[in-house]
């Protein structure tokens, strides 16, 4: 939960860093003199509770907090003051709670407690209703809500930084690691203040869906939440890692597993960091696709082997097995022009780009349905 103070007394703004800092799971975002600073904050992070002093300088906290409420309705207020007497006052503006100084832990806490409780139950309301957040990151970038369609990302670096997390699969990612990968080449400060900004856009794109609390963060971590979503390439991952013999029964199933894989990971994004994983992604494919290819050919149901095998071939043109399944496909298949054609081309491979003779097992492949033929 994340927290931020407006009173025009240091010595306040001292006791809340130190009794907050004494709460698990909250983190100071900021603690402000003016209104409009703490309001120019809110432009670029979100903030999920307010404290605030009824009387500031001249400005009347009342009024503050319903220009923070205009702008940010889901935003907690509290007031906490030395006038008792704004109490009543204080209530005209719905806030969560009025504290009167000096604050004591133990009062505080009970204020956390009860935010904390709003939270869970407007998040629990959100994802009752808006349906599954569907992502399709296998040959791209993809998110949908079943509500209102595609989300539209604010900036560049709103997007690469849902990517970024989301490639985590819900674990948390520190802070130090997203502005190693996401802002490489800016200064601390600067990729500070830029990865505020990246959540707050991040989580405004999502909003509009009802997906504003999937972002979640706190000491100095960062996930999210994924309950709601249906995220392609987790859902692939966990089908295909169920199989082991491919039965006549699971043949259907294993085949409407290959067709989701539509391409590797984020595909048509420079994404940098995700080179590893998408890497890993791939072979955990290609071992698949290999298995399901040769069951199908076992199964004398060819043309859907050679359309597998072809996939593979094609995203790794030297990748020998699957080039030998690729010709035992055409061979069975009795298309000798495809069979030659690609013999042809695995020997030019091998002659022009590997500078090596062609395996034997290539020759005798090809040999032995051509001579049928």
């Amino acid at each position: 939960m994340k927290a931020f103070v407006i009173d025009d007394e240091r010595v306040y703004h001292t006791i809340m860093e130190r009794l907050l800092s004494q709460i698990d799971g909250v983190e100071l975002v900021g603690c402000y003199f003016r209104p409009e600073d703490a309001l120019e904050q809110l432009r670029h992070q979100e903030v999920d509770i307010a404290f605030i002093d009824i009387q500031i300088g001249s400005d009347s906290g009342l009024d503050v907090a319903r220009l923070l409420r205009s702008a940010h309705p889901d935003l907690e207020i509290v007031f906490v003051t030395s006038h008792k007497e704004y109490a009543a006052d204080s209530f005209a503006s719905y806030p969560l709670d009025y504290m009167v100084k000096p604050v004591s832990m133990q009062r505080l806490e009970q204020t956390i407690a009860r935010a904390e409780s709003r939270l869970r139950e407007k998040s629990r309301q959100a994802d009752s209703t808006v349906g599954k957040l569907k992502v399709r990151a296998l040959g791209g970038l993809e998110v949908v809500s079943e509500r209102i369609g595609p989300v539209k990302w604010i900036s560049k670096k709103s997007l690469e930084l849902f990517a970024f997390l989301l490639m985590h699969r819900g674990h948390s990612v520190s802070k130090g690691r997203i502005l190693e990968h996401i802002f490489p080449d800016m200064p601390l400060k600067n990729a500070e203040t830029y990865l505020n900004t990246a959540v707050y856009q991040l989580r405004k794109a999502l909003q509009e869906h009802g997906y504003k609390h999937i972002v979640d963060n706190g000491q100095e971590q960062y996930w999210l939440l994924l309950e709601q979503a249906e995220v392609d390439f987790m859902t692939f991952e966990t089908h295909v890692s169920q199989f082991g013999a491919f039965d006549n029964d699971a043949i259907e199933d294993a085949l409407a597993y290959e067709r989701q894989y539509n391409g590797e990971l984020y595909e048509d994004q420079a994404f940098v960091w995700c080179a590893a994983e998408r890497t890993r992604l791939h072979d955990v494919y290609v071992y698949f696709a290999k298995q399901l290819s040769r069951r199908l050919l076992a199964s004398r149901r060819t043309e859907q082997a050679a359309m597998i095998a072809k996939k593979i071939v094609q995203s790794n043109e030297l990748d020998e097995e699957s080039n030998l399944l690729l010709l035992q496909a055409y061979g069975e298949l009795k298309d000798i022009v495809s069979l030659a054609q690609h013999y042809e081309r695995i020997s030019q491979l091998y002659r022009q780009e590997l500078t090596v003779p062609l395996p034997a097992e290539f020759t005798a492949m090809y040999e032995r349905y051509s001579v049928l033929h």
